[in-house]
């Protein structure tokens, strides 16, 4: 996912640590210079009194209009707060707060209006296409609910699975650029080296987990050492090592 922030250039470093494991921050002066994005947050220290203008202009944008927005604030009264919500901000996130509990509100900020957007009908599900090549990406929480369902499909039809777990390993001296440059590096060679009908999920900031449907323990292996080679053949940082796990699915009892 990506989140679009409002905010000064030279405050990046805070806002990849804060959200990086999660999201891919795109720092912008204002909307004009937004890509589209996933959530939006913008900085009440950096916008000022200015900042009930911006969402009015991200509400009335044709690309921005209904994306999630909060406002950033390093304090807000009760006055302020209701002043921002009937302007156009989802969310107010109030300083001080942690890192784990900003990515939890950012979390929460992008699922907003999901449930409004995503009715589904059975003419909508019918029209349904998935054009996109290799391995299904998705987030790792709807990689569990997957997987769940797959236990059951596997126990009902008798089919076989292999769950592969890839790890990048160095020596932690990296920058947190480097890494999120390598797990994209890792995340695409695992998408283009499998079928369609299998599954991916990036998992914090080293590991990828494939659901392999239809795969023994050989032919699991052989998709796992394919992927390292992918792998290694296009990073171009030897400081890091990619290892892997490789586990039969079995249905439950």
């Amino acid at each position: 996912m990506k989140a679009g922030i409002i905010d000064s250039q030279s405050r990046n470093e805070f806002w990849e640590n804060s959200l990086g494991d999660s999201f891919e921050c795109v720092i912008a002066a204002d909307i004009s210079k937004l890509s589209d994005c996933d959530i939006i947050i913008v900085s009440g220290e950096y916008c000022g009194s200015s900042i009930c203008t911006v969402i009015e202009n991200i509400r009335s944008s044709g690309r921005f209009g209904k994306i999630p927005a909060a406002a950033f604030m390093n304090e807000s009264n009760c006055e302020e707060q209701e002043m921002l919500l009937t302007a156009g901000f989802d969310d107010i996130i109030c300083q001080p707060v942690c890192g784990k509990l900003l990515l939890r509100r950012a979390k929460a900020l992008s699922l907003i209006h999901s449930c409004e957007e995503n009715v589904t009908t059975l003419e909508s599900l019918m029209e349904e296409k998935d054009g996109n090549e290799g391995a299904y990406c998705v987030q790792s929480v709807d990689f569990t609910n997957i997987f769940r369902f797959v236990l059951r499909v596997i126990e009902r039809t008798g089919k076989a699975a292999q769950i592969l777990v890839l790890t990048l390993s160095s020596d932690g001296r990296q920058s947190t650029f480097s890494q999120k440059s390598v797990m994209e590096t890792l995340s695409e060679a695992v998408r283009l080296c499998l079928r369609r009908g299998d599954m991916s999920s990036v998992c914090g900031k080293d590991k990828v987990l494939v659901l392999l449907l239809g795969a023994d323990d050989e032919g699991g292996h052989l998709v796992a050492s394919r992927i390292v080679s992918s792998f290694y053949s296009e990073c171009t940082d030897d400081s890091y090592e990619l290892s892997y796990d490789i586990r039969n699915v079995k249905a439950t009892e």
